[in-house]
């Protein structure tokens, strides 16, 4: 590890706090580093940075190619998730702009409505708000552990089916996108049970875009899919953060289910993502390089 850099665990079975690293400047060694200690915590913290876009989307590439956003016109690489306008005040709480990130405030796993689902998110913090707001992790490879064999065992070889139109109805995805862009996304298989390509854990792989298990009652693996969610996202198993100003983090979408949390919508939490896309080279939803 790099003289400088200092990687603090958290109390918890995921995620570490990294000091003494500006990512806009990170050289092989360093990068290195960074990504022994990613795989090993599946979160990382990195406070105080002072992060342009083009740094953001540097940084992140050095992950994998990038997604791009959800309608076939975007070439957008940076996501807002934010309360605030483009003219810089508060939106109302009932807009369309505030009613589709609700959904981030329930556990799921960026993209895995696509055939290839995302890699890893880095949410950079540019204004949080006084209270709330937080991001909280889950680990899915501490919670596939915690099955008893007959579960591990039925689980081996189902698969889920994962779709946008179901996970997004009740907050505005639907208005978000045209029938164009929602043919693009039709529902999709993933194991319920995967093996992390980098580390070989075994890795429950669920949250809320998932929408039934293939070839199962769909009403009881609906209540199936929701119990084992509810029972891995628990302690130790947990992570949540407080943001500040300058925080960007960087999660591993293969192994963590995230939420965020509410905050006082007459404050302003101005956060700015961008999305490593799976490594299939065939993903249509990545960027071209």
């Amino acid at each position: 590890m790099p003289r400088t850099m200092e990687v603090v665990p958290t109390s918890a079975t995921l995620g570490a706090i990294v000091r003494g690293v500006e990512l806009g400047c990170v050289d092989e060694q360093t990068f290195t580093a960074i990504e022994t200690a990613w795989h090993k915590y599946a979160v990382l913290i990195f406070e105080e940075q002072t992060l342009t876009d083009d740094q953001h989307l540097a940084f992140s590439r050095r992950f994998g190619r990038l997604e791009r956003g959800l309608m076939m016109s975007s070439k957008r690489l940076l996501a807002h998730l934010s309360n605030v306008t483009r003219d810089g005040s508060i939106a109302d709480p009932t807009s369309l702009q505030v009613r589709f990130n609700k959904g981030n405030e329930h556990w799921h796993t960026d993209s895995s409505y696509k055939r290839v689902g995302a890699k890893a998110s880095l949410l950079y913090a540019r204004s949080v708000p006084d209270t709330g707001g937080e991001t909280e992790w889950a680990d899915m490879r501490e919670a596939y552990d915690a099955l008893d064999n007959k579960m591990q065992t039925w689980l081996e070889d189902k698969m889920a089916v994962h779709s946008y139109r179901y996970s997004h109805a009740w907050h505005g995805g639907l208005e978000l996108l045209g029938e164009d862009d929602l043919a693009r996304l039709p529902p999709v298989e993933h194991p319920v049970v995967k093996i992390h390509p980098a580390t070989g854990r075994k890795i429950l792989f669920v949250g809320r875009h998932a929408s039934h298990l293939l070839g199962e009652d769909i009403d009881a693996s609906r209540a199936m899919l929701k119990r084992l969610t509810e029972e891995a996202c628990q302690a130790p198993r947990t992570f949540k953060h407080r943001w500040r100003e300058g925080d960007l983090a960087i999660w591993d979408n293969r192994c963590v289910l995230h939420r965020g949390h509410p905050w006082p919508m007459d404050q302003a939490r101005d956060m700015v993502r961008s999305t490593v896309a799976g490594d299939d080279l065939d993903n249509e939803w990545a960027e071209v390089c």
